[in-house]
């Protein structure tokens, strides 16, 4: 089939291959052929069927010259031409970018990697702007009186020109009480804070000992003393009970408040030595949390009440002494069953990882060993529905503090959660036995320098 001729003619400035392929174009050596009678240049000749079209529509085939033109066609065809050439310009920036983009599968993967950058920031930005925050990166939501001890904390503020975050420093300066996790959120140190892994972020403030179940929101300063809220079920964000840990002098936790201003008085009474300079200070503050919380009528819950509660569910003791607590159906017996050893037996077990005379490597194979017939025992009552014997089996070798057991606490941990639809806790179990340390300045933002 016969092309016709481009529109643009001599004009054009495509070079696209299937434009050329579809319409005729001028060759340059017709461009400058001389009429030998006239000694004139004469126009590039068209195809016989482009003028066979023509002379059936009545135009003229003639070559016309340029200056007889008149000012409208002369004006139209400047119009074509500038539409032609920005098409082109258009065509060939798009073609440049791609073909720059293969020159190098290199070049093309920091492209790549920098947009996923941009992206997870701009879904990071979004996730400062409210405390959903808090339930992306710790895996928890907060209960009520979380925030109302915060608003509290607010109130301590002597001038109110000072940042938001200027409550934690009267507290960290007075009392050596560092409010940390949640409440460095709330005071605005996540934002615009260099980005982490997700599990820098459940290693936040998380102790050598402290269970999936716990949350730090309260460090004395340079110290292991911390306080944490406990949930025995991720979801749990009502009356929460307020656990005390040391993890300098072991695993053991005590439950000392129903709720974050009780702890925190706990905290001034038990945990902070006052001085000469702090005397005054520590009365006033004493005195703030009752007005607060009668000023604004909030009534919290109380610890006797709660631990009574929890303490009807709570199946083991394991060696947190906090127990655990799982669904138990008392007329079945389905959900827990106690394990093939004592907590004696057990302990006597580990105790040969800390003797210095066995050689590490051998006492952990011995301890493995006697260990074995007790894990297979926790297995097997997973697979009939007693949940609870794996959890605690796992949380013992986790509280044993060695590391060896850790592949062990998880092989119990995972399935035990898992069965119980606790999948937040094996996110944080798994996180804190990556990197367990025995620090106490545990903040992501010192990884993140």
């Amino acid at each position: 089939m016969p092309k016709e001729d481009c529109k643009y003619w001599d004009k054009c400035y495509q070079q696209n291959p299937a434009h050329l392929s579809k319409y005729n174009h001028p060759k340059k050596q017709e461009e400058h052929e001389v009429d030998g009678a006239e000694g004139k240049k004469v126009a590039p000749k068209r195809s016989a069927s482009s003028q066979s079209g023509e002379k059936e529509k009545g135009e003229h085939t003639e070559p016309v010259d340029k200056d007889k033109s008149n000012t409208s066609a002369s004006s139209t065809e400047m119009v074509n031409e500038e539409t032609a050439k920005g098409s082109y310009e258009a065509e060939t920036e798009e073609l440049h970018k791609e073909a720059m983009s293969n020159i190098s599968g290199k070049n093309y993967m920091e492209i790549l990697e920098k947009r996923i950058r941009l992206s997870v920031q701009k879904e990071y930005d979004n996730l400062c702007e409210s405390n959903e925050f808090i339930r992306h990166k710790f895996l928890v939501e907060m209960p009520p009186d979380f925030y109302e001890f915060w608003k509290f904390v607010g109130s301590l503020k002597i001038d109110p020109s000072k940042p938001k975050d200027a409550g934690l420093e009267h507290l960290d300066k007075v009392f050596q009480l560092q409010l940390v996790g949640p409440f460095e959120f709330l005071a605005g140190k996540f934002h615009g804070a260099k980005l982490g892994e997700p599990g820098d972020y459940l290693r936040h403030w998380r102790f050598y000992y402290d269970p999936p179940e716990f949350q730090t929101i309260f460090v004395r300063r340079g110290t292991g003393i911390h306080y944490g809220y406990w949930r025995d079920v991720p979801q749990d964000k009502e009356n929460l009970l307020i656990a005390r840990n040391d993890s300098a002098k072991g695993c053991e936790f005590q439950f000392v408040a129903g709720n974050a201003f009780d702890a925190f008085l706990y905290y001034l009474e038990h945990d902070f030595a006052a001085t000469p300079f702090s005397c005054g200070q520590l009365a006033v503050t004493k005195k703030a949390v009752p007005k607060y919380l009668s000023d604004n009528s909030l009534e919290l819950a109380q610890l006797d009440r709660l631990q009574r509660e929890r303490n009807k569910r709570v199946v083991a003791k394991t060696f947190h002494r906090a127990g655990i607590v799982v669904p138990y159906d008392q007329k079945t017996e389905v959900g827990y069953r106690p394990l093939a050893v004592s907590d004696s037996e057990l302990k006597k077990m580990l105790a040969m990882l800390d003797r210095k005379d066995v050689d590490n490597g051998a006492a952990k194979q011995a301890v493995l060993e006697k260990l074995q017939p007790v894990a297979n025992a926790a297995n097997i009552a997973v697979d009939e529905s007693d949940f609870g014997s794996a959890l605690e089996l796992g949380i013992d070798m986790f509280c044993s503090g060695h590391k060896e057991l850790h592949m062990l606490a998880s092989s119990l941990l995972v399935p035990a959660y898992s069965m119980l639809s606790r999948p937040q806790f094996i996110a944080i179990a798994k996180a804190h036995m990556e990197q367990r340390s025995r620090e106490v300045n545990l903040s992501i933002f010192e990884v993140l320098k």
